[in-house]
Protein backbone atom coordinates (compact mmCIF):
# COMPACT_ATOMS: atom_id res chain seq x y z
CA UNK A 1 0.00 0.00 0.00
CA UNK A 2 1.52 3.38 -0.97
CA UNK A 3 2.20 5.82 1.87
CA UNK A 4 -0.46 8.33 2.74
CA UNK A 5 0.90 11.84 2.23
CA UNK A 6 -0.15 15.27 3.48
CA UNK A 7 1.08 18.73 2.52
CA UNK A 8 1.08 21.67 4.93
CA UNK A 9 1.66 25.20 3.65
CA UNK A 10 -0.10 28.52 3.20
CA UNK A 11 1.46 31.28 1.00
CA UNK A 12 2.32 31.37 -2.68
CA UNK A 13 5.93 30.31 -2.03
CA UNK A 14 4.62 26.89 -0.93
CA UNK A 15 2.75 26.23 -4.19
CA UNK A 16 5.68 24.94 -6.33
CA UNK A 17 6.48 22.30 -3.72
CA UNK A 18 2.81 21.29 -3.51
CA UNK A 19 2.69 20.83 -7.27
CA UNK A 20 5.92 18.82 -7.25
CA UNK A 21 4.53 16.58 -4.52
CA UNK A 22 1.20 16.09 -6.29
CA UNK A 23 2.97 15.06 -9.50
CA UNK A 24 4.80 12.21 -7.80
CA UNK A 25 2.60 11.06 -4.93
CA UNK A 26 -1.03 10.59 -4.00
CA UNK A 27 -1.69 13.52 -1.66
CA UNK A 28 -4.43 12.61 0.79
CA UNK A 29 -4.85 16.03 2.35
CA UNK A 30 -3.62 19.62 2.20
CA UNK A 31 -3.54 21.79 5.32
CA UNK A 32 -3.33 25.59 5.19
CA UNK A 33 -4.38 28.58 7.26
CA UNK A 34 -8.03 29.67 7.28
CA UNK A 35 -9.28 32.25 4.78
CA UNK A 36 -8.52 35.78 6.00
CA UNK A 37 -10.02 39.23 5.32
CA UNK A 38 -7.94 41.12 2.79
CA UNK A 39 -7.99 44.34 0.77
CA UNK A 40 -9.94 47.50 1.39
CA UNK A 41 -13.22 45.63 1.34
CA UNK A 42 -11.93 43.13 3.91
CA UNK A 43 -13.44 40.27 1.97
CA UNK A 44 -12.38 36.76 2.87
CA UNK A 45 -9.48 35.63 0.72
CA UNK A 46 -8.28 32.04 0.37
CA UNK A 47 -4.57 31.28 0.85
CA UNK A 48 -2.70 30.55 -2.39
CA UNK A 49 -2.09 26.94 -1.33
CA UNK A 50 -5.82 26.38 -0.99
CA UNK A 51 -6.46 27.62 -4.51
CA UNK A 52 -3.68 25.46 -5.93
CA UNK A 53 -4.87 22.40 -4.01
CA UNK A 54 -8.45 22.79 -5.21
CA UNK A 55 -7.18 23.16 -8.78
CA UNK A 56 -5.38 19.85 -8.30
CA UNK A 57 -8.53 18.21 -6.94
CA UNK A 58 -7.08 17.73 -3.46
CA UNK A 59 -8.91 17.78 -0.14
CA UNK A 60 -8.21 20.94 1.86
CA UNK A 61 -8.37 21.42 5.64
CA UNK A 62 -7.93 24.77 7.39
CA UNK A 63 -7.74 24.33 11.16
CA UNK A 64 -7.08 27.45 13.20
CA UNK A 65 -5.17 25.68 15.97
CA UNK A 66 -3.48 22.33 16.43
CA UNK A 67 -4.28 22.46 20.15
CA UNK A 68 -7.99 21.99 19.43
CA UNK A 69 -9.27 18.41 20.00
CA UNK A 70 -11.12 18.44 16.68
CA UNK A 71 -7.88 19.16 14.81
CA UNK A 72 -6.20 16.18 16.42
CA UNK A 73 -9.19 13.98 15.68
CA UNK A 74 -9.15 15.08 12.04
CA UNK A 75 -5.45 14.40 11.67
CA UNK A 76 -5.61 10.98 13.31
CA UNK A 77 -8.54 9.98 11.08
CA UNK A 78 -6.37 10.53 7.99
CA UNK A 79 -3.65 8.02 9.01
CA UNK A 80 -0.92 10.06 7.33
CA UNK A 81 2.52 8.45 6.92
CA UNK A 82 4.52 11.37 5.47
CA UNK A 83 4.06 15.13 5.75
CA UNK A 84 5.77 17.83 3.67
CA UNK A 85 5.74 21.33 5.20
CA UNK A 86 6.51 24.65 3.50
CA UNK A 87 5.81 28.01 5.18
CA UNK A 88 2.77 26.65 6.98
CA UNK A 89 2.76 29.16 9.84
CA UNK A 90 2.11 26.78 12.75
CA UNK A 91 4.29 25.02 15.31
CA UNK A 92 3.41 21.37 14.91
CA UNK A 93 2.77 19.46 18.16
CA UNK A 94 4.90 16.50 19.18
CA UNK A 95 1.97 14.09 19.00
CA UNK A 96 1.50 14.99 15.33
CA UNK A 97 5.20 14.50 14.53
CA UNK A 98 5.23 11.20 16.40
CA UNK A 99 2.26 9.93 14.39
CA UNK A 100 4.17 9.97 11.09
CA UNK A 101 5.79 6.67 10.14
CA UNK A 102 7.92 8.39 7.48
CA UNK A 103 8.34 11.70 9.27
CA UNK A 104 7.54 15.35 8.67
CA UNK A 105 9.90 17.16 6.29
CA UNK A 106 10.30 20.89 5.97
CA UNK A 107 11.60 22.97 3.06
CA UNK A 108 13.17 26.02 4.70
CA UNK A 109 14.41 29.02 2.71
CA UNK A 110 17.95 29.30 4.09
CA UNK A 111 21.15 27.32 4.38
CA UNK A 112 20.53 25.85 7.81
CA UNK A 113 21.60 26.28 10.54
CA UNK A 114 22.00 29.83 9.26
CA UNK A 115 18.83 31.92 9.58
CA UNK A 116 16.56 29.62 11.47
CA UNK A 117 13.20 31.26 12.06
CA UNK A 118 10.52 33.38 10.47
CA UNK A 119 12.16 35.62 7.85
CA UNK A 120 15.32 33.94 6.54
CA UNK A 121 15.41 35.48 3.06
CA UNK A 122 14.96 39.01 4.40
CA UNK A 123 17.73 38.58 6.95
CA UNK A 124 20.11 37.04 4.42
CA UNK A 125 19.77 40.16 2.24
CA UNK A 126 20.02 42.49 5.25
CA UNK A 127 23.23 40.81 6.35
CA UNK A 128 24.80 41.03 2.89
CA UNK A 129 25.11 37.25 2.53
CA UNK A 130 26.65 36.15 -0.75
CA UNK A 131 24.32 33.17 -1.07
CA UNK A 132 21.23 31.55 0.31
CA UNK A 133 19.23 28.48 -0.62
CA UNK A 134 16.69 25.86 0.39
CA UNK A 135 17.19 23.24 3.09
CA UNK A 136 15.26 19.97 3.25
CA UNK A 137 15.19 18.84 6.87
CA UNK A 138 13.28 16.47 9.09
CA UNK A 139 11.14 18.39 11.56
CA UNK A 140 11.85 17.97 15.26
CA UNK A 141 10.34 19.89 18.20
CA UNK A 142 13.11 22.55 18.14
CA UNK A 143 12.94 25.60 15.86
CA UNK A 144 14.40 24.50 12.49
CA UNK A 145 16.85 22.27 14.37
CA UNK A 146 16.11 18.95 12.69
CA UNK A 147 18.66 16.87 10.77
CA UNK A 148 19.35 17.81 7.15
CA UNK A 149 18.72 15.65 4.11
CA UNK A 150 19.76 18.04 1.32
CA UNK A 151 20.09 21.67 0.29
CA UNK A 152 20.28 23.74 -2.86
CA UNK A 153 22.30 26.96 -3.14
CA UNK A 154 21.63 30.22 -4.94
CA UNK A 155 23.71 33.40 -5.13
CA UNK A 156 22.25 36.69 -3.87
CA UNK A 157 22.84 39.53 -6.32
CA UNK A 158 22.55 43.28 -5.87
CA UNK A 159 19.43 43.17 -8.02
CA UNK A 160 17.62 40.68 -5.78
CA UNK A 161 14.90 41.87 -3.44
CA UNK A 162 13.07 39.64 -0.98
CA UNK A 163 10.03 39.19 -3.22
CA UNK A 164 11.89 38.06 -6.31
CA UNK A 165 14.46 35.99 -4.47
CA UNK A 166 11.82 34.15 -2.47
CA UNK A 167 9.87 33.37 -5.65
CA UNK A 168 13.02 31.88 -7.18
CA UNK A 169 13.74 29.86 -4.04
CA UNK A 170 10.17 28.55 -4.09
CA UNK A 171 10.84 27.01 -7.51
CA UNK A 172 14.14 25.63 -6.20
CA UNK A 173 12.22 24.07 -3.30
CA UNK A 174 9.92 22.24 -5.70
CA UNK A 175 12.88 20.85 -7.62
CA UNK A 176 14.72 19.85 -4.43
CA UNK A 177 11.67 18.03 -3.12
CA UNK A 178 11.11 16.22 -6.42
CA UNK A 179 14.68 14.92 -6.48
CA UNK A 180 14.49 13.48 -2.97
CA UNK A 181 10.86 12.42 -2.86
CA UNK A 182 11.51 8.76 -3.82
CA UNK A 183 13.69 8.31 -0.74
CA UNK A 184 11.12 10.05 1.47
CA UNK A 185 8.31 7.83 0.19
CA UNK A 186 10.39 4.66 0.54
CA UNK A 187 11.58 5.56 4.01
CA UNK A 188 15.23 5.35 2.98
CA UNK A 189 16.13 9.03 3.51
CA UNK A 190 18.96 9.38 6.03
CA UNK A 191 19.40 12.97 7.27
CA UNK A 192 22.47 14.13 9.16
CA UNK A 193 22.78 16.65 12.02
CA UNK A 194 23.14 20.30 11.09
CA UNK A 195 26.64 21.75 11.25
CA UNK A 196 27.99 25.27 11.16
CA UNK A 197 27.27 28.60 12.77
CA UNK A 198 23.68 29.15 13.91
CA UNK A 199 21.85 32.44 13.39
CA UNK A 200 18.22 33.42 13.83
CA UNK A 201 15.90 35.34 11.52
CA UNK A 202 13.48 37.20 13.76
CA UNK A 203 10.08 38.34 12.57
CA UNK A 204 10.02 41.61 10.68
CA UNK A 205 8.41 44.61 12.33
CA UNK A 206 6.97 47.94 11.23
CA UNK A 207 9.69 49.70 13.20
CA UNK A 208 12.28 48.38 10.75
CA UNK A 209 10.80 50.39 7.85
CA UNK A 210 12.25 53.85 8.62
CA UNK A 211 15.51 54.38 6.75
CA UNK A 212 18.31 56.06 8.69
CA UNK A 213 20.28 58.12 6.16
CA UNK A 214 23.24 58.39 8.52
CA UNK A 215 23.98 54.74 7.75
CA UNK A 216 26.20 53.66 4.82
CA UNK A 217 24.70 53.58 1.33
CA UNK A 218 25.29 49.84 0.91
CA UNK A 219 23.43 49.11 4.15
CA UNK A 220 20.42 51.13 2.95
CA UNK A 221 20.60 49.42 -0.44
CA UNK A 222 20.22 46.08 1.34
CA UNK A 223 17.42 47.32 3.60
CA UNK A 224 15.30 48.55 0.72
CA UNK A 225 15.68 45.21 -1.05
CA UNK A 226 15.22 43.12 2.08
CA UNK A 227 12.07 44.75 3.42
CA UNK A 228 9.86 44.29 0.34
CA UNK A 229 6.90 44.03 0.33
CA UNK A 230 6.45 44.48 4.10
CA UNK A 231 7.25 46.45 6.17
CA UNK A 232 8.79 48.32 3.26
CA UNK A 233 11.43 51.05 3.38
CA UNK A 234 10.29 54.57 4.29
CA UNK A 235 11.80 58.02 3.78
CA UNK A 236 10.33 60.51 6.24
CA UNK A 237 9.75 64.03 4.86
CA UNK A 238 8.14 67.00 6.59
CA UNK A 239 4.92 66.54 4.61
CA UNK A 240 4.72 62.78 4.63
CA UNK A 241 6.31 59.44 3.87
CA UNK A 242 7.89 58.22 0.66
CA UNK A 243 8.25 54.48 0.29
CA UNK A 244 11.43 53.38 -1.45
CA UNK A 245 10.63 50.33 -3.58
CA UNK A 246 13.75 49.90 -5.70
CA UNK A 247 17.30 51.23 -5.65
CA UNK A 248 20.18 51.22 -8.08
CA UNK A 249 23.71 52.59 -8.17
CA UNK A 250 25.81 54.29 -5.50
CA UNK A 251 28.16 57.21 -6.04
CA UNK A 252 30.21 59.79 -4.13
CA UNK A 253 28.47 62.93 -2.87
CA UNK A 254 29.24 66.08 -0.89
CA UNK A 255 25.64 66.41 0.33
CA UNK A 256 25.00 65.91 4.01
CA UNK A 257 23.30 62.64 4.99
CA UNK A 258 19.54 62.77 4.53
CA UNK A 259 19.56 65.07 1.50
CA UNK A 260 17.27 63.81 -1.24
CA UNK A 261 18.29 65.45 -4.51
CA UNK A 262 16.70 64.88 -7.90
CA UNK A 263 17.14 66.13 -11.47
CA UNK A 264 17.25 64.68 -14.96
CA UNK A 265 20.27 62.77 -13.63
CA UNK A 266 17.99 60.76 -11.33
CA UNK A 267 17.00 60.77 -7.67
CA UNK A 268 19.75 60.35 -5.09
CA UNK A 269 19.73 60.04 -1.31
CA UNK A 270 22.91 61.15 0.49
CA UNK A 271 24.02 58.59 3.07
CA UNK A 272 26.35 58.59 6.03
CA UNK A 273 29.47 57.30 4.31
CA UNK A 274 29.89 60.07 1.74
CA UNK A 275 27.98 58.20 -0.92
CA UNK A 276 24.53 58.68 -2.39
CA UNK A 277 22.03 55.91 -3.15
CA UNK A 278 20.06 56.03 -6.38
CA UNK A 279 16.30 55.75 -5.86
CA UNK A 280 14.59 54.06 -8.80
CA UNK A 281 10.98 53.60 -7.68
CA UNK A 282 9.05 55.50 -5.03
CA UNK A 283 5.50 55.55 -3.72
CA UNK A 284 3.74 58.52 -2.15
CA UNK A 285 0.95 57.97 0.35
CA UNK A 286 -2.28 57.01 -1.40
CA UNK A 287 -0.59 56.86 -4.80
CA UNK A 288 0.61 53.99 -6.99
CA UNK A 289 4.27 53.09 -7.26
CA UNK A 290 6.10 55.26 -9.81
CA UNK A 291 9.55 55.86 -11.25
CA UNK A 292 11.33 58.09 -8.73
CA UNK A 293 11.35 61.25 -10.86
CA UNK A 294 7.61 60.96 -11.50
CA UNK A 295 6.88 60.43 -7.82
CA UNK A 296 8.91 63.58 -7.01
CA UNK A 297 7.32 65.69 -9.77
CA UNK A 298 4.88 67.42 -7.35
CA UNK A 299 7.95 68.90 -5.62
CA UNK A 300 9.35 70.22 -8.90
CA UNK A 301 11.21 68.92 -11.93
CA UNK A 302 14.40 69.14 -9.90
CA UNK A 303 15.32 70.10 -6.36
CA UNK A 304 16.24 68.77 -2.97
CA UNK A 305 14.53 67.87 0.30
CA UNK A 306 15.80 66.92 3.72
CA UNK A 307 14.66 63.80 5.55
CA UNK A 308 13.34 64.32 9.06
Amino acid sequence: MPPRVAFLGTPAVAVPALRALAEAAAVQAVFCNPDRPAGRGRKLEAPPVKGAALDLGLAVHQPSRWKDPETRALWESLNIDLAVVVAYGHILPSWMLDSLRLGAWNLHFSLLPKWRGAAPVNHAILAGDAETGVSLMRITPGLDEGPMLAMSLRAITMEDDAVGLLATLAEDAGALLASHLPALLEGTAVPTPQTGETSFASKLSKEMARLDATRPALELHRRVRALQPWPGAELALEDGILKALAVGAMRATDDKPGTLRWSKDGAWLACGDGRALELLRLQRAGKPAQPALQALQPFGAQGSLELV
